[in-house]
């Protein structure tokens, strides 16, 4: 540090002026890039500068002028400030994965009794250029002691990221609702997408494409072409400790039984320990074209906890 003081741990990445960093003896923590003399590590680090350009180096310590080294994958070496350090990260690994569950519930009691509760878990396993992205959504929900919504939905996508950000996608769900006359629905599709962000403290992804869904509600099948375009957003505050997310999904069917349906959830999260978050989540379904008696419009807001592994 410029006040003489020497921190010893691993360094995991620079991001929006911070570095963090475990050490063997607590959990990681940040400290202010500007504080920073030098930094030092045997790994290689992927590092892009203030000026868009982007590099693979290993920290190296200090020159003689007091700047920062960083030795470059052919072994030249660049000296620069920290300040021009707009990010820098750990290597991907080949193999990585992340999971969560959440659980959430709204009960009220008085002159309207109700209850909400939602479970939602969700896997990304990446292989190398393979990205594999599983979600489960559990909902009930009650009013006056009758049950209003009994909603599960299981859903997969595949992602090949096969040139830099963009990848080939492929999705996969299924989904029933028999209190709002939905019986089931499958849904398989194919399209593009395009990463803008996915690294450690932020996701930014899009996609579309076209796909074939299958209905059936109140005792009739129908099969229809669809258009879908799918969103995800997360972004880390305060070293990880805040999260903002978004989820977004829209499809609109091309023929047969006109209805356009959207899902999106959107929602921050606290961490509270290093496995375990409070979570506060606003979901919003919507169909232009509902079964029958249905409501076409389903707004919840929803508050719990959730296990992060």
């Amino acid at each position: 540090m410029k006040n003489g003081d020497r921190i010893t741990g691993e360094i995991t990445q620079i991001w929006d002026g911070e570095l963090t960093i475990e050490p063997a003896y607590a959990d990681e923590f940040s400290v202010d890039v500007v504080e920073i003399a030098h930094i030092e590590s045997a790994r290689a680090f992927e590092v892009e500068f203030l000026d868009g350009s982007e590099a693979t180096v290993t920290p190296s310590g200090v020159d003689s002028g007091g700047g920062q080294v960083l030795v470059d994958e052919s072994g030249d070496t660049v000296v620069v400030d920290l300040s021009q350090v707009a990010e820098l990260e750990e290597i991907d690994d080949y193999f990585d994965w992340e999971s969560r569950i959440d659980a959430n519930s709204v009960v009220n009691r008085g002159n309207t009794d109700s209850e909400t509760v939602r479970i939602n878990a969700n896997t990304t396993l990446k292989l190398g250029d393979h990205r594999h992205i599983g979600n489960l959504v559990v909902a009930d929900e009650s009013s006056a002691g009758l049950q209003t919504k009994d909603q599960k939905l299981l859903s997969y996508d595949y992602n090949w990221l096969f040139r830099d950000a963009v990848f080939f996608s492929a999705h996969a769900s299924y989904e029933r609702d028999p209190i709002r006359s939905l019986d089931r629905r499958n849904i398989v599709g194919a399209g593009l997408g395009y990463d803008f962000w996915d690294d450690a403290r932020r996701t930014f992804a899009m996609q579309g494409g076209l796909g074939y869904k299958t209905e059936h509600i109140d005792n009739m099948s129908e099969d229809q072409s669809i258009a879908f375009w799918a969103l995800r957003f997360s972004y880390d505050f305060r070293g990880g400790d805040l999260s903002l997310y978004h989820n977004h999904n829209l499809n609109t069917t091309l023929s047969g039984r006109r209805n356009s349906a959207v899902k999106t959830s959107t929602g921050v999260r606290f961490e509270i320990t290093d496995l375990l978050y409070a979570n506060l989540e606003l979901t919003y379904d919507y169909e232009t074209h509902p079964a029958a008696g249905a409501e076409g419009e389903d707004v919840s807001v929803l508050a719990g906890i959730g296990l992060e592994f």
